[in-house]
């Protein structure tokens, strides 16, 4: 299910295209293009307790490593090369490094080694709201190719979320996982994903990490959270299950401030000598 890449070299061959010049001015699909590459870049942190859960079950191992991994590896890749292609003064592997870094140690902590089958419904959520995610940041492009490279993204993670949610159906009915459990666990990866995953990701896409200065308006993380959940509201049809799962993307009110807020910095200049090394963790 290997995808391929982004055509960036298609995308600097046209860079005077409307299509090119409004896509590059669209702080939102920006940060939720770039906060997305970076967790998709760091998914083998995640592919290691995966193993680690279904050591037993080979035919799970199998699926994890030729299907899941692979194809996440490939939206990793497929975003940062429309991220460089399109935004080539924003420095994606000095700022992948630096979320590298922060995200590890969260993630290594968290690997409290769930059950087999709560970590099938914890990928479950994930993979839907995933595929939600894309689907409705494309629906915003205006840009035909990266509208379709996420289209595309979007059916892959439903993909997943049906892979994951067979597997949770067959667990859950030799373990009794229990409703009331089952709706604690999804509350808190939706909450998770808001107030950590991705609020980490978008910590490392501010002006720092841009040479020069950044062609579009930047966009506090409450700012970001409240016009995401209004493009999820316009653009994916809601039952029970979506209001769910994207609840804390309609409450930015109640999103609590950072603990520490960085200090606003200044762009950095352009290197002479060329890009940055390869960031840590990158493929």
């Amino acid at each position: 299910m290997m995808q391929a890449q982004y055509d960036g070299a298609q995308c600097r061959r046209d860079p005077n295209s409307t299509q090119q010049a409004l896509i590059r001015h669209n702080g939102l699909v920006f940060y939720g293009l770039a906060a997305a590459s970076f967790l998709e870049t760091a998914v083998p942190l995640h592919a290691t307790t995966l193993l680690q859960v279904f050591a037993t079950d080979p035919e799970v191992q199998r699926w994890l490593e030729e299907t899941w991994w692979r194809t996440k590896i490939a939206h990793g890749r497929e975003a940062r090369a429309y991220i460089e292609a399109t935004w080539p003064e924003f420095d994606w592997c000095g700022a992948y490094a630096g979320f590298y870094d922060a995200y590890r140690p969260l993630v290594c902590a968290a690997r409290d080694f769930r059950s087999p089958a709560r970590e099938a419904l914890v990928r479950s959520v994930a993979a839907a709201q995933a595929s939600a995610f894309y689907r409705c940041l494309g629906n915003t492009s205006d840009h035909a190719g990266l509208r379709s490279m996420l289209h595309r993204m979007a059916a892959d993670e439903s993909v997943h979320f049906a892979g994951f949610r067979r597997l949770f159906a067959r667990l859950e009915h030799n373990n009794r996982f229990g409703v009331l459990m089952a709706y604690k666990t999804i509350v808190e990866c939706a909450q998770r994903a808001r107030d950590v995953d991705v609020r980490l990701s978008y910590s490392h896409l501010g002006a720092a990490h841009w040479y020069g200065g950044v062609p579009f308006p930047e966009l506090e993380y409450r700012e970001f959270v409240q016009r995401m959940g209004n493009v999820v509201r316009r653009h994916l049809p809601l039952g029970p299950a979506q209001r769910i799962l994207f609840r804390p993307w309609w409450q930015a009110r109640r999103l609590a401030a950072p603990a520490a807020p960085a200090p606003r910095l200044v762009p950095r200049p352009r290197p002479v000598a060329g890009r940055p090394l390869q960031a840590h963790g990158a493929p």
